[in-house]
């Protein structure tokens, strides 16, 4: 049995009825040459050994009595594939509207906690002789970067993880009562030592000067102080190492003004829409490097664009500038990314009060790179610790709770939406010789955050997942068009300056 992290056991306790906590993908694969008039009996015989080989996909959670300790995983000996691997169709015509209408509702449906926390819904009847596979996991198994590995896993070609395979059937050993309550009382014996390591890694962590930035952001902390407006208190980031010496605001990790109301900084409902949009890579690449930039700057300014469009149009853009969640990977290069999270979270400016399209993107440069250096000498595994405490502040059950008050509206939100840029897989896959054509990510809306937007990459181009509540975006689809409408117009802009360079 593996015991679920700090972190990985925060994202059981923040689910809710409103707010379920799985992360999902939506792969569109074309149908084979002489295929079946249903392609999903094919697909079990497919998917059944590969899912056999996959430890991931056949544990399931073991509580412990009282909660005395964080929850383990353990192989389900009644584990049924029949349950997990389900079969629908898109009414006719099969367009892309009516897919995303259907997987936004099958997306705000929790998971079963007493069966292992994953479902796989094979969806018929699309357009252009297309079908799709809907797959959602639970984010106390998986961050999103392990959600994506998980299609590479099961695609054809893969490594068979034959020795992973536990006995199935009877000889599959499941934990009672008695081993569980012997393990959490063992646990709460040894939670103060856990608490005091931990905060000696904290302290230790602290001391390195600059390090303090880091441990605030990564705790939540400092996200919910500028809520309050403590950027706007003279030198007081400068004293928290929040700006680079000298080099003042430009370098500054947050804006001085606290992150605006906007329609989807409200309380949520446990109903969903989304949508999807695809960029070029090339393109993203063309911006880069003729600004001199990070693909993720791209992204984030092309989503600032399409946020900025949006309100505008609807009259209600702010006239302070939004600010993003993003998180950071604290992976190791080749470290696995198919069991549970490691991840923090930097605020970024999206500079939505700037007009000018490469004024925004140099903007969100700077406060990128500023976020990101100030984790530079902090352990990843102060910062996993540091995440559970974050993701309560946020989105636990006292930001629930503030969000369902109606107070939250009064008060600044610590950050207007989720910004995620998943790398995912590079070569062209298929399953049961169905090529992969495109890859989309869905994730999770908290209280107060009604919209995540998210991207992978596949191949050559990069797919965007806008998840939102369904009742505070209803349009969905027109935020969608702002993104392909940005890096059109930087991709312009990044043409004429290499024009004026070579002149």
């Amino acid at each position: 049995m593996d015991q679920l992290s700090s972190l990985d056991a925060a994202f059981l306790a923040l689910e809710s009825s409103t707010q379920p906590a799985h992360v999902a993908s939506l792969a569109i694969y074309g149908v084979p040459e002489g295929a079946e008039d249903s392609v999903f009996p094919a697909l079990c015989r497919t998917l059944a050994p590969r899912i056999a080989a996959l430890p991931l996909l056949r544990r399931r959670l073991v509580e412990v009595p009282f909660g005395l300790d964080r929850p383990y995983w353990a192989e389900d000996p009644r584990f049924d594939l029949d349950f997990h691997l389900r079969h629908i169709s898109v009414p006719p015509p099969g367009r892309d509207p009516q897919l995303a209408e259907l997987v936004a509702r099958i997306h705000g449906q929790p998971l079963d906690r007493t069966r292992p926390l994953w479902e796989m819904y094979v969806i018929e009847g699309l357009e252009q002789n297309r079908f799709a596979i809907y797959t959602k996991l639970h984010h106390a198994a998986v961050d999103e970067m392990g959600a994506m590995d998980l299609i590479t896993a099961l695609a054809d070609g893969a490594p068979a993880a034959e020795s992973a395979v536990a006995p199935s059937g009877s000889e599959a050993r499941f934990p009672g009562a008695v081993e569980m309550l012997a393990r959490g009382l063992l646990g709460a014996a040894r939670r103060p030592r856990r608490m005091l390591a931990s905060g000696l890694r904290t302290a230790v962590a602290a001391a390195g000067g600059r390090s303090f930035g880091g441990l605030a952001t990564a705790s939540g902390l400092l996200a919910l102080a500028h809520s309050a407006g403590l950027g706007r208190v003279p030198g007081l980031y400068r004293a928290l190492s929040l700006e680079a010496g000298e080099r003042g605001e430009e370098s500054c990790a947050l804006p001085s003004e606290p992150a605006p109301h906007t329609p989807w900084n409200r309380g949520i409902s446990a109903h969903r829409r989304w949508t999807g949009a695809t960029v070029s890579i090339h393109d993203v690449n063309r911006v880069r490097r003729a600004f001199l930039v990070t693909l993720n700057d791209v992204v984030l300014a092309i989503t600032s664009h399409a946020l900025r469009t949006y309100l505008a149009e609807r009259d209600a853009l702010p006239s302070d500038p939004m600010i993003a969640m993003v998180p950071v990977s604290l992976r190791a290069e080749g470290e696995s990314r198919a069991r549970g999270n490691r991840v923090a979270m930097a605020l970024s400016d999206l500079a939505t009060d700037e007009a000018d399209p490469v004024a925004r993107l140099l903007r969100i440069h700077r406060a990128m790179a500023a976020a990101k250096e100030l984790y530079e000498g902090v352990p990843a595994r102060v910062l996993v610790d540091l995440g559970r405490i974050g993701a309560y502040l946020v989105a636990g059950p006292a930001g629930r709770a503030l969000a369902r008050s109606g107070l939250a509206e009064r008060v600044r939100p610590p950050f207007n939406l989720t910004v995620s840029n998943v790398r995912g897989p590079r070569a062209e896959l298929s399953l049961g010789g169905a090529p992969l054509n495109a890859l989309y990510p869905l994730s999770l809306v908290a209280e107060g955050q009604g919209l995540n937007a998210t991207v992978v990459s596949y191949r050559n181009r990069l797919h965007f997942g806008l998840t939102v509540c369904r009742d505070l975006v209803p349009d969905v689809a027109d935020l969608a068009r702002g993104l392909g409408e940005g890096l059109e117009i930087l991709c312009k802009l990044a043409d004429a300056s290499a024009a004026t360079i070579e002149d």
